[in-house]
């Protein structure tokens, strides 16, 4: 039993495509198998370069947007409360 992965998330070898055996672990990259072989070619280093920035930016702007939807929250719950503080003032 083989498999197509795209999972090649290791630095040296970004986004590259690998066959391996359909249970292949890829936190500790063991298969239980021997089988392995690369679907393309060799990348050449600025590929590899690019991609890694590629990767970093990505996980950067996931990373800044976690941090944005926490602010968006911090200011809905200081409306609701400005809101219910101001209706509650005597009129």
């Amino acid at each position: 039993m083989q498999r197509e992965s795209n999972k090649g998330k290791l630095h040296e070898n970004p986004g590259r495509r690998f066959w391996c055996y359909k249970f292949f672990d890829f936190e500790t990259m063991q298969s239980g198998c021997d089988y392995f072989k690369w679907v393309d070619t060799n990348m050449v280093d600025w590929q590899k370069d690019v991609i890694n920035v590629l990767l970093a930016e990505k996980h950067r702007m996931a990373t800044e947007q976690n941090v944005l939807k926490a602010r968006v929250t911090c200011l809905e719950h200081e409306n609701r409360r400005l809101t219910e503080q101001v209706q509650e003032m005597p009129r």
